[in-house]
């Protein structure tokens, strides 16, 4: 189990003059969903100064980790990926499509994934994780509702 990490508030203080500053401390959010999970420290950072994977930190993301770690293929889907995870869920005999819903506007636009066919079908929106067990089940684990849009 990795330390809880510290949350430490923003300070703002005034100087003499009424000169507003605001100290603050690096905060770190979670890398699959973008949740706040604390201030930033040495963990974060591996040797060759890349960010590391803190999802397994996160409570939204950890069980998706498990799952990765159990065997699962999963994709977190995004406007960039769609046409990827379409494919790869193709090569396994999933049929998948874009999913359209009409927006503010009124104009239909493409939200996430239809998952399957017949009653069985799911739709996978941007954002949200697609899991695929090693028995061939699809699953998806929803992002959480405050995170915001990647």
């Amino acid at each position: 189990m990795l330390p809880t990490r510290t949350n430490t508030p923003d300070v703002i203080t005034f100087d003499e003059e009424g000169r507003k500053s605001t100290r603050i401390k690096l905060k770190r959010a979670c890398n699959g969903c973008a949740q706040s999970l604390g201030d930033a420290d040495n963990r974060d950072v591996d040797d060759r100064g890349n960010l590391t994977d803190v999802r397994a930190e996160c409570p939204n993301c950890a069980p998706v980790v498990a799952l990765e770690q159990a065997g699962c293929r999963t994709w977190q889907l995004t406007v960039r990926n769609i046409g990827g995870v379409d494919r790869a869920l193709d090569s396994y005999g999933v049929f998948a499509k874009g999913y359209w819903q009409p927006d503010v506007d009124g104009k239909n636009r493409v939200v996430g994934l239809r998952i399957g066919d017949g009653l069985d079908r799911q739709v996978a929106y941007f954002e949200d994780w697609i899991i695929r067990h090693p028995d061939g089940r699809i699953d998806i684990h929803r992002k959480p509702a405050a995170a915001p849009s990647v």
